[in-house]
């Protein structure tokens, strides 16, 4: 049996644009700074894996096709 997709952001793709982030119902998806202190390009991450419903929309708004949804197995 495999779990729920989930999505992997690909940070060369990513420009940090946000649109996943605003898609996102669970409010699961975010713009991090690589930098410290939060500086520096932003990249979306998904920093609550558990709480993601592999709705994929994330995925199908971003236009940089950033995304893509995993299934990972137990």
């Amino acid at each position: 049996m495999s779990r729920k997709p989930l999505p992997v952001v690909d940070p060369d793709r990513c420009t940090g644009c946000g649109r996943c982030v605003g898609a996102c119902p669970p409010l699961v998806m975010s713009l991090q700074a690589q930098g410290p202190r939060g500086w520096g390009p932003k990249h979306a991450v998904l920093h609550d894996e558990p709480g993601c419903t592999g709705c994929s929309k994330c995925a199908v708004v971003c236009p940089f096709e950033a995304i893509t949804m995993v299934r990972t197995p137990d």
